[in-house]
């Protein structure tokens, strides 16, 4: 019985969970913003975060503590240098979580897994800048939520598109048919039968 054993086992062996959790966690370091399955991204969000927590506190310890999961040098040092510093205020919760739907493939739950916060203030400063540009008229908030309708195509577009659906469907008419298939199953048993008589 599994009493008392919180690990989520991933259909992985140990050696090949702790890799793929290590990974993630570079990667999500690395890029800010990764695309994974949600059974994933749970268990991998508690390593991530513990991983922000030393990098938080600091010291060699802590270095040589992240260094073990994190193995790639430059990866080390944006954790220490600017993901940590950047969480400063934060008492956790570095992580977010937003479902996706279902992967094409397996039907696996996917979402994407990013750490919160992160190029706030630059987001923020661009709002800014587009706001406060030189010679633009501000643009109403209810502007912004009317759909408009798609451009039409340049009518030289349009003639191209229309020259390839006609070549698409002369080749259609030009190919050769495929012959049915006869069910030889069916014969070879009355085949057989006349053979063996």
């Amino acid at each position: 019985m599994r009493h008392l054993k919180s690990t989520k086992k991933l259909g992985m062996r140990t050696s090949h969970r702790n890799a793929t959790l290590a990974n993630l966690a570079m990667s999500v370091f690395d890029k800010e913003r990764v695309i994974t399955t949600v059974a994933k991204a749970k268990v991998a969000r508690s390593l991530v975060e513990r991983l922000i927590t030393f990098a938080k506190r600091g010291g060699l310890h802590a270095v040589r503590i992240a260094a073990e999961t994190v193995t790639d040098k430059d990866i080390l040092h944006k954790l220490f240098s600017d993901i940590a510093p950047s969480y400063k205020t934060r008492e956790g919760g570095y992580t977010r979580i937003l479902k996706l739907g279902e992967r094409w493939g397996d039907n696996a739950q996917t979402c994407i897994f990013e750490l919160t916060g992160r190029n706030s203030e630059e987001i923020a400063r661009l709002r800014k800048k587009k706001r406060k540009a030189p010679g633009a008229e501000p643009v109403p908030a209810e502007a912004g939520k009317e759909k408009e309708a798609p451009a039409e195509p340049a009518p030289e577009k349009k003639e191209e598109k229309a020259a390839e659906t006609k070549e698409a469907k002369k080749e259609k008419k030009t190919a050769p048919k495929r012959k049915k298939k006869t069910d030889k199953k069916a014969g070879d048993s009355a085949d057989h039968k006349k053979k063996s008589k």
